[in-house]
């Protein structure tokens, strides 16, 4: 399969997120694991840094962050994920084998590992001026505050996730957007907490997408990446990501979660490698052309008509519903 490239940007949103706040569900309630998971550490030597690996059932982290809270809620952090991106593709074996995250405390040395495990893709992946990339199954960011590493490390790990246990690519925008509903992590003491339909700091930019009238159509949006996106001005890039997550959100509670089934099968026959693919192409190659049959297919209804429903969710989320997402946030 061709590598797909996964990369989030955290610039404005991780600022919205200290300046706001210091799936099929409309209500304020958080969930999150129950118990924390078993983790364990020890010292470990990478290729241009040294630092610790921290261990839990399903993970290896390997980190040279030297915030001690932090080191110690990652792990929590990465198997409370887990369970979230679970909810989503539910009938999905989770691999005995780890995955592995690679966390650095400092942005010269995620550079340097960087140009030395991308080679002649560095160049594309140190665009990123705030956040990380996923490369098939395992990604690499760097500390930018406890609040946004922990964002961009549950985002991340969804890419991480689809790219260890799908047989076939899903859309990359419908990726991007699905991993940005695991941001806003909030904390109970150490464990962590979700809640897929409140994100204030997304609601708030989405908003002034729609104010500036920088709404991308969906033809057009679904089959952009974020390889294409990260060469783009910020105003684009945010429309992007803020965009995918309204639409990730959408087939999850739009239209009285009317979509949510389609989407979950969608996932569900990508990871068992049975994806729908338009007659004479193939699934498991990326061809933004085959994104609109496959969406049609899947949501069972033309593309003009998923993109007149869309707009007006977002439209209503963002001027009707404002309020509620600073309320349910603080809850």
């Amino acid at each position: 399969m061709k590598r797909q490239l996964r990369i989030s940007l955290a610039s404005i949103v991780c600022g919205l997120l200290v300046l706001l706040a210091g799936c099929q569900s409309n209500s304020s309630k958080w969930e999150g694991p129950s118990a924390e998971a078993q983790t364990s550490v020890k010292p470990w030597r990478g290729p241009t840094s040294t630092g610790r690996t921290i261990r839990t059932a399903h993970y290896l982290i390997h980190t040279t962050a030297t915030n001690d809270g932090f080191n110690e809620r990652i792990g929590q952090l990465m198997e409370g994920s887990l369970k979230q991106y679970q909810k989503l593709v539910p009938n999905v074996e989770v691999s005995a084998r780890p995955m592995e995250c690679y966390i650095f405390d400092k942005r010269d040395q995620w550079e340097a590992f960087t140009k030395q495990a991308t080679g002649a893709d560095a160049p594309i992946y140190l665009r990123v001026n705030r956040g990380g990339y996923t490369i098939d199954d395992w990604f690499a960011c760097y500390f930018i505050g406890d609040v946004g590493t922990y964002d961009v490390a549950a985002h991340e790990g969804w890419h991480q996730f689809v790219g260890r246990h799908f047989r076939e690519p899903i859309p990359p925008f419908l990726e991007e957007g699905i991993g940005t509903m695991f941001q806003n992590v909030h904390w109970d003491n150490d464990l962590p907490r979700w809640n897929w339909s409140v994100h204030p700091a997304r609601v708030h930019r989405l908003r002034t997408v729609i104010e500036r009238k920088q709404l991308i159509p969906l033809d057009v949006l679904c089959r952009m990446h974020a390889g294409e996106v990260v060469k783009t001005n910020s105003d684009r890039i945010e429309a992007f990501y803020t965009q995918t997550w309204a639409f990730a959100r959408f087939l999850c509670e739009g239209e009285n979660g009317k979509y949510f089934p389609a989407l979950q099968k969608l996932l569900s026959d990508a990871a068992a490698g049975r994806a729908y693919h338009a007659p004479g192409t193939r699934a498991d190659e990326w061809n933004p052309a085959l994104v609109k049959p496959l969406l049609e297919h899947y949501l069972g209804t033309d593309l003009n008509t998923i993109d007149q429903q869309f707009t007006g969710y977002m439209k209503d989320l963002a001027f009707n519903h404002f309020d509620e997402q600073f309320e349910q946030d603080a809850d």
